[in-house]
């Protein structure tokens, strides 16, 4: 027994010299190098692509394996001429037993500093779809012991790769025809891929660091299942960390749309061509700003929470949630064909602020005159048209803007080439109501708006008090008809060019600390009462009118404010932009009439009564006593009295 357990130990002891032997001597022994173009021309057939490998050696220690450098796979045709995938190395490793079963099984193969360059079309094809597909390849020496399951192909053209490992490689997304300094780069990646045979999943982890346009950490894991008639399935989970994209900012000087990081999570399942996709990203730390009249600092909450599926050739959002602040948007989103950008939506939200959404504005309500001339100086020719195109309704439960609120808010939006149209807007408004219909172009540099709307017994209490127009106050009910168009959305700009017109209704209902009324009623009251009528004109059953609006100008012929004890009419004109005053003023009250020019501002209006008959009497005795024109000087001098 101690001779045969010498004898044993002895084996053992040689075997293992002889292994040691063999794997120092074995790699010096076997010339590679006669053998690389034909390997390199076996793989490439099975994957359909030119493959280019550099020196090859075999190696014993640790398994039965190779290494290649200089390893280089070409662009799939119409990509481009730069290598789909170029590395510093390759390392595999095969499993020894198969070998004696006749078959080469992968047990694991590392890239060493790989770059991958994806590339996708117009047309929605990736430079890689042609890997998922079957390539002819020669047939093995003998049949393998696994078959492929029915209903299922192998992935990744037949490689039977048990482990794939990436270190420290380079992944490049680009448009076809788009310049480099727009792709997204992901760099450092780190990747471990795992497959048990051609039939089963494919398990897959990674994590790189975002480069380019963007910056910020991504991981994924996923699994990758052998499809049947629904193709390859996919079931993956990606996570964005601190991913800032350096690229999100708007034209001309208004600063970035988008800066900041935002964080989030992906999931991705399903068959590839059409898998279901839901997610939440976070934009708390990111600063959002959108056009002058949004902004959201960094700090503030706000996230937006998707999930939607794919429907070649577009894709489908069934839910879509957008939370700022305390404001909440639920809606859905369709885009028929990813070709073509063309959008289907539904918006929904219970409350809407927007002072709390917008940003804080400039001026208040009424501008100096000198903000029209200004605002038009920036306007310049029709930019280039976009090709979004989007249809949808707006719905919200109440929405409030700087004192005003709008109540069951419902809306319908087509957006095309930069035109924007509200051809339905219906809201309870004021205690009223409100019906109205909008274009508004925004191709120009400064947008240009149509607007037709109707007002039903809107309260004017609150409305005059929330356009911050003056310290007076005016309640009634208030009814309007009104078609104007403009350019700009700024107070100046809208005023400075409005051009349409209308009309209005108020009453009953009565106005106060109206400086250019009160000035009025000092000289016609007066007047009134000498004749016996005593009236109040700050109060009235019914005050009508119509108007038309031309360059910041607002003009009208028959303003006529009805009391029980007569009329008061005006026309004349008001300028929006200076408040200037130049209007005829005619009281009807009782048995009496007075005339009046209501001039000046109306921060400084100026009342000059006319009195007509009264002048013309006091004329004609002034003829009589002083004949030969002697009168002239008395007569010119009560013209200025009379305002004739």
């Amino acid at each position: 027994m101690t001779r045969l357990r010498k004898w044993v130990g002895v084996a053992v002891i040689g075997l293992v010299l002889l292994a040691v032997l063999a794997a120092a001597l074995l790699p010096s022994l076997v010339n590679l190098e006669r053998y690389r173009s034909l390997l390199a021309q076996r793989i490439g057939r099975m994957v359909g692509r030119e493959v280019t490998l550099g020196a090859l050696r075999v190696s014993l220690w640790q398994g039965i394996g190779a290494e290649a450098t200089g390893v280089q796979v070409s662009q799939a045709p119409g990509f481009g001429s730069e290598p789909f995938l170029t590395a510093e190395a390759m390392r595999v490793r095969v499993q020894f037993l198969p070998l004696l079963q006749g078959q080469v099984k992968v047990a694991s193969a590392v890239l060493d500093r790989p770059r991958i360059r994806l590339v996708h079309a117009q047309d929605g094809r990736w430079s890689v779809d042609d890997l998922f597909k079957s390539h002819p390849v020669p047939p093995p020496a003998r049949p393998p012991v696994e078959g492929a399951r029915p209903g299922k192909a192998p992935l990744l053209a037949g490689f039977v790769l048990s482990e794939v490992s990436v270190r420290s490689g380079e992944i490049v997304l680009m448009e076809l025809g788009q310049p480099a300094t727009v792709a997204l780069t992901l760099a450092d990646v780190d990747l471990t891929l795992r497959q048990e045979s051609p039939t089963e999943p494919i398990d897959l982890r990674s994590r790189a660091r975002l480069g380019g346009v963007a910056s910020g950490q991504i991981e994924a894991t996923a699994r990758i299942v052998p499809g049947d008639k629904e193709g390859v399935g996919l079931d993956a989970s990606i996570f964005l960390k601190e991913v800032e994209f350096k690229t999100w900012s708007a034209p001309g000087r208004e600063g970035p749309m988008l800066s900041g990081p935002i964080s989030g999570e992906v999931r991705v399942t399903g068959p590839l061509a059409r898998p279901a996709f839901s997610g939440t990203l976070d934009l708390k730390a990111a600063a959002l700003r959108i056009g002058e009249a949004f902004q959201k600092p960094a700090g503030e909450d706000a996230r937006i929470t998707f999930q939607g599926e794919r429907e070649d050739p577009g894709v489908r959002f069934t839910k879509l949630a957008v939370v700022c602040r305390d404001t909440t948007v639920d809606g859905t989103l369709q885009i028929p064909d990813l070709k073509t950008p063309r959008v289907t939506f539904t918006a929904t939200s219970p409350r809407v602020i927007l002072d709390r959404l917008m940003a804080p504005p400039k001026q208040a309500w009424l501008f100096p005159g000198e903000a029209w001339a200004a605002a038009r100086e920036r306007e310049i020719p029709k930019a280039r048209e976009s090709g979004l195109n989007a249809q949808g309704r707006l719905s919200i439960g109440e929405l409030k803007y700087r004192g005003l609120t709008w109540g069951a808010v419902s809306a319908e939006i087509r957006y095309q080439g930069g035109l924007l149209q509200l051809p339905e807007i219906q809201a309870d408004f004021m205690k009223g109501r409100l019906v109205a219909k909008s274009e508004v172009d925004f191709r120009p540099k400064t947008p240009r708006v149509s607007l037709s709307a109707r007002l039903e017994k809107v309260a004017t209490e609150p409305l005059v008090k929330a356009l911050a127009v003056g310290s007076w106050k005016l309640t009634s009910d208030l009814s309007s008809e009104n078609q104007v168009e403009f350019v700009g959305l700024t107070l100046p700009d809208i005023l400075g060019s409005a051009s349409g017109g209308g009309s209005i209704q108020l009453g009953p209902g009565h106005l106060t600390d109206y400086l250019p009324l009160d000035r009025l009623a000092e000289v016609v009251i007066p007047v009134l009462a000498a004749q016996g009528v005593r009236v109040r004109l700050n109060e009235f059953e019914k005050l009508t009118g119509t108007y038309t609006v031309e360059n910041g100008i607002l003009r009208t012929k028959d303003v006529t404010l009805t009391k029980a004890e007569g009329t008061v009419t005006a026309s004349g004109a008001l300028g929006l932009l200076d408040s200037s005053l130049n209007f005829d003023v005619v009281a009807k009250l009782g048995r009496a009439t007075v005339e009046a020019k209501l001039a000046g501002t109306t921060a400084q209006p100026i009342v000059i009564p006319k009195l007509g008959r009264l002048q013309r009497k006091i004329e004609g005795e002034l003829d009589k006593a002083m004949p030969g024109g002697q009168s002239q000087g008395l007569k010119d001098l009560f013209k200025g009295l009379f305002g004739r």
